[in-house]
């Protein structure tokens, strides 16, 4: 019996390692004021996704004259143009996917790029689909506060529990493909198939309480996204 008990601390004793190894690939960086430097360590999306099956939900290629029944603008100048989403000025009044909701293990896959200088281009995934000041859900933010950080944060843009790429400079006019893995509480995102961020949220957000839904957002920026795809992942 004194064997078996022994046998049963050191098995949990390694599990417990070995989720903290894991967690540490999140939680490693510089903490400052407003979030997390986030130290940069090599993964693939082929790494995270082997061994599950990732079954396709939605597509959008955008290839029509209007948004159409599966897309609900808050506000702003959301449109359609030569088969590009666009908005010039929005004020964080968001373009939210209603005709799909996010499973809470998903991928999603698009194209985003901005016409301004400054660049900050963003958008939100599993959010309740509400109007907020600042954010909904978990928010990308790609070249934001005039280029000079990038983000993801959880509910408001300025959590304090976000993380951060405050090195990397974006380009105006540069196309950005974009692929974000979430499974549980594990968020990846990868920028041009290079890890980009990865956030680690202890208390995820689940769609059973209506967390569920994809937006594009903007301020004041040149903002356009195509090619959207939404898969689940099991």
């Amino acid at each position: 019996m004194r064997y078996l008990a022994l046998a049963l601390i050191l098995t949990l004793g390694i599990v417990s390692c070995k989720k903290e190894g894991e967690n540490t690939f999140f939680t490693k960086g510089k903490r400052v004021e407003t979030g997390l430097i986030w130290e940069k360590s090599p993964v693939t999306a082929e790494s995270i996704l082997a061994g599950k099956t990732v079954t396709p939900l939605f597509t959008d290629t955008f290839d029509r004259p209007d948004l159409g029944p599966n897309w609900q603008v808050q506000g702003g100048d959301w449109r359609l143009e030569d088969g590009v989403v666009q908005s010039m000025k929005a004020n964080n009044k968001n373009l939210v996917l209603t005709g799909a909701a996010l499973p809470d293990n998903a991928m999603i896959e698009l194209k985003m790029w901005s016409g301004s200088d400054f660049v900050d281009i963003k958008f939100n995934a599993w959010g309740d689909g509400g109007e907020h000041d600042h954010g909904d859900g978990y928010s990308f933010i790609l070249g934001g506060w005039k280029n000079r950080v990038s983000v993801i944060a959880k509910l408001h843009e300025h959590e304090k529990s976000r993380v951060e790429d405050r090195a990397t400079r974006l380009a105006q006019d540069e196309v950005y493909r974009v692929k974000v893995i979430r499974i549980g509480g594990r968020i990846w995102w990868f920028v041009n198939d290079e890890i980009f961020l990865a956030y680690l949220d202890p208390k995820p957000l689940a769609a059973t309480a209506g967390y569920k839904y994809l937006s594009f957002a903007n301020w004041e920026s040149m903002a356009y996204f195509d090619d959207l795809k939404i898969a689940k992942i099991e």
